[in-house]
């Protein structure tokens, strides 16, 4: 690779050539296939496995379990229960990308704009139609601040639509440009980490290899709270689908 972005390009499979233009396999559909083959075996073959006393994995999988739909009682409380499934779904698809992209010869999926971007519109025209169906015309309250003057009100009115209309915007770029900022610094620093390591093994090699485990560290909590954020936000924007009023 000649540039720490070349990581994220979306490249062909299968056919290598120009035989059938309309189909065809790349990098990106192989990752997405393989991750979501991953989260259908957790969900299959997991509870089989559980046990009075829990193992490693049965451990990490209940916690997962009770922290999102803590985050969903707290947030949304009892009224946004039954979305509980798909914010898990959505936080554990997010986290499992996100790891699986830190090993080597692997693609991040949510380095993709246009996957992320999908993602979030999704969820935001979801609960756009929600809370319309859930409060009617009221919902539109989401945009009227009832506690303020009339010109305060006409002012804020024409911002908080603005707003609105940014969370998608907001939802993946962050997400997007975490993910793509944090593998671009780790092939940059490896790169440089792989020129200055001497044949020889010294004290400062041991430092450099040190300080790539630590970045990895930082990556791999990166992945998780990105994964969260994204999560407590769109529990945050179910609330508003069911608590319109300010």
């Amino acid at each position: 690779m000649f540039s720490p972005l070349e990581q994220f390009s979306v490249l062909p499979i299968w056919p290598l050539d120009d035989y059938d233009p309309f189909f065809f396999i790349s990098n990106f559909d192989l990752h997405y296939i393989v991750f979501f083959i991953i989260f259908l075996l957790i969900l299959i073959f997991t509870p089989f496995s559980f046990a009075v006393v829990p193992s490693m994995p049965q451990i990490i999988i209940e916690e997962i379990y009770f922290f999102i739909l803590g985050t969903v009682e707290q947030q949304v409380t009892f009224k946004g229960i039954k979305f509980f499934p798909l914010i898990l779904f959505n936080f554990i698809f997010i986290l499992i990308t996100n790891v699986f992209s830190l090993f080597p010869f692997s693609f991040t999926v949510t380095a993709q704009f246009l996957t992320v971007f999908i993602l979030a519109f999704s969820f935001n025209v979801l609960f756009f139609f929600l809370g319309l169906s859930l409060n009617g015309l009221s919902f539109l309250y989401l945009f009227y601040r009832a506690d303020l003057s009339l010109a305060l009100r006409l002012l804020l009115v024409p911002i908080e639509i603005f707003s609105y209309s940014l969370r998608t915007i907001s939802l993946s770029v962050r997400l997007f440009a975490n993910m793509m900022a944090g593998h671009s610094l780790m092939h940059i620093i490896t790169s440089f980490v792989i020129i200055l390591l001497s044949p020889v093994p010294t004290i400062f090699d041991f430092f450099l290899i040190g300080l790539l485990f630590a970045i990895f560290t930082l990556e791999l909590g990166v992945a998780f709270l990105q994964a969260f954020i994204f999560t407590i936000l769109l529990s945050i924007y179910l609330n508003d689908a069911f608590n319109p009023r300010h």
